[in-house]
């Protein structure tokens, strides 16, 4: 029998092997199939790249270390370590590290409707955008 009241344990999991079309990540919580009404959890590493989704859900990225740029909306802001940025459900984010950058992002609840993606860059040159405004970058897409 099941105590609905005792903690439960999610084991460790790994990062996604070395991939060419997009950032390392690991599912620390993963989302259940056809939505969920608790968080889904991953780890991310940028590397001087850049992402690009929609979501049809709230999404946070808590940055961990280094440094985040998010635009969203026409706003671009930067996070550093124990920032959070929120991208409300149904915009378009664009999250970018010239650097280095590992977060956790806290997705959902979900009606289990599925994520966009849009895009991934690896960034040819180190580019520190205003935050507030729009941001101007060298990239080469892949």
């Amino acid at each position: 029998m099941t105590n609905a009241n005792a903690p439960v344990k999610f084991e460790r999991t790994g990062f996604d092997a070395q991939r060419s079309d997009g950032p390392k990540c690991r599912a620390i919580i993963p989302p259940a199939q056809g939505g969920w009404s608790e968080p889904a959890l991953f780890e991310w590493e940028l590397r001087a790249e850049a992402w690009t989704d929609e979501h049809p859900h709230s999404e946070y990225n808590f940055v961990i270390e280094g440094e985040l740029f998010v635009e969203s909306g026409g706003v671009t802001v930067a996070a550093r370590a124990g920032d959070v940025v929120r991208v409300p459900p149904g915009a378009t984010g664009r999250y970018w590290s010239p650097s280095y950058a590992r977060l956790l992002a806290i997705y959902g609840p979900s009606q289990g409707e599925p994520s966009k993606r849009l895009g991934y860059e690896k960034l040819s040159a180190q580019a520190r955008p205003q935050a507030g405004g729009s941001a101007q970058t060298s990239r080469r897409v892949t």
